[in-house]
């Protein structure tokens, strides 16, 4: 039986087009077994920087969500959701933090000067004046003075929006708050935002399917769209796609976006069919072809995909394991594609032990650095989890 793994896109799109005209030739084998992963005996990438970078503490139990950003050439943002505690309710052991996404959180942020490796004070980035909450930052740089600042604050089970503000000082002050989305429930990932050669810039989102448009009800568990908003005047006007991404399951949502070397856009999706899926969009993200699987087994938790800048290769980092559920979310494996996301080589383990959860990477490449930050915690918390730094030579994703 041929590994799931040596099946590329473009073979499985060839086949599923064969397969509809003829009516006669075997799919390829795409459906995973529960536990099953790629790249076989994976070697553990060991970092030249390891860290937790935000750990665990009775008043921020709780830490995820995170992007790193360049300010200039010695400063380092790194820009994280940080849960806290109140009053009676103070959080005094792990695993009390409550199981719930709707948990007090505020967006706070360090600035590093040493490439990552100590970080000054914390600072309060966006205080949380909603009911629930606010987190999922995502930072675009404009110029060398601009820079836009997303985020999802949280009112209600029916009140879930996308806000932003602006910066014209290199984010020393930020603008009044602009909200992005149509009233409704949203969301998205933190460090998924970005800006195209064409200078568009792409904020992926994802909400429930209503009769009118997604985001217009209440999340209820399911029928999950992802789709973009986009602007080309730096989000003074905006968009969203004429379509939206969903399949079976859950639907399609938290999408991960690099543009590829002809002007395509690639994506990934999380599921709920133990692969990440994919689509393309030809006309900047407005409209996509219909979701399909990868080979890359996954849970149903989010992958990144990002650009390397002194190879030019495609990185993604995911959870490298099927499972119909969310869990395991071990391990964070990373992988290279050097043919535009058609096949994926240099499977490396980033994360894999066998009592943490590792999930929601970031990744920011300095010089010949990348820095890897994603959340961890012990299988035996609830949703309590610190943010994880690690610090790697970009070599070290091909040998």
């Amino acid at each position: 039986m041929t590994r799931p793994q040596h099946f590329s896109r473009r073979e499985f799109l060839k086949s599923s087009a064969l397969l509809t005209a003829a009516g006669a030739l075997p799919m390829p084998r795409l459906a995973a077994s529960e536990g099953e992963s790629l790249g076989g005996n994976r070697p553990l990438m060991k970092p030249v920087h390891d860290m937790i970078v935000c750990p665990w503490a009775p008043q921020h139990p709780r830490h995820d969500h995170q992007l790193i950003f360049p300010l200039d050439e010695e400063r380092l943002l790194l820009v994280w959701s940080e849960y806290y505690a109140k009053g009676k309710n103070l959080a005094t052991l792990k695993g009390g933090a409550g199981a719930g996404d709707a948990v007090s959180c505020q967006i706070s942020s360090m600035v590093s000067m040493d490439r990552g490796r100590t970080w000054g004070d914390r600072k309060v980035m966006q205080p949380n004046i909603w009911k629930h909450n606010v987190k999922h930052p995502n930072l675009v740089r404009l110029s060398d003075k601009e820079i836009l600042f997303s985020y999802v604050g949280w009112d209600s089970s029916a009140d879930r929006n996308v806000f932003m503000r602006r910066s014209l000082d290199n984010g020393q002050a930020w603008g009044r708050q602009v909200q992005i989305s149509e009233p409704g429930w949203y969301c998205n990932n933190a460090g998924r935002a970005l800006r195209l050669s064409t200078g568009r810039v792409l904020l992926p989102a994802h909400g429930p399917y209503a009769e009118k448009y997604i985001g217009g009800a209440p999340y209820k568990g399911g029928n999950l769209h992802a789709f973009i908003f986009y602007s080309d005047d730096g989000f003074k006007t905006w968009k969203r796609s004429s379509d939206s991404m969903t399949a079976k399951g859950r639907g399609c949502h938290e999408p991960t976006i690099v543009e590829l070397k002809d002007g395509r856009l690639f994506c990934l999706l999380r599921n709920t069919n133990q692969r990440q899926y994919f689509t393309i969009s030809d006309d900047g993200g407005d409209h996509w072809t219909k979701p399909a699987p990868t080979v890359l087994t996954s849970p149903e938790s989010p992958a990144l995909v990002k650009r390397m800048p002194t190879t030019g290769d495609i990185l993604v980092l995911w959870n490298n394991v099927a499972s119909k559920s969310n869990w395991p979310r071990i391990p964070l494996t990373a992988a290279i594609s050097r043919d535009e996301g058609e096949t994926w080589t240099n499977f490396r383990d980033i994360d894999n032990r066998a009592d943490c959860d590792a999930a929601y990477p970031s990744v920011t490449f300095v010089g010949d650095e990348a820095l890897v930050a994603y959340y961890s915690r012990s299988t035996k918390w609830k949703r309590d989890a610190e943010i994880t730094l690690r610090i790697y030579n970009i070599d070290q994703f091909y040998t």
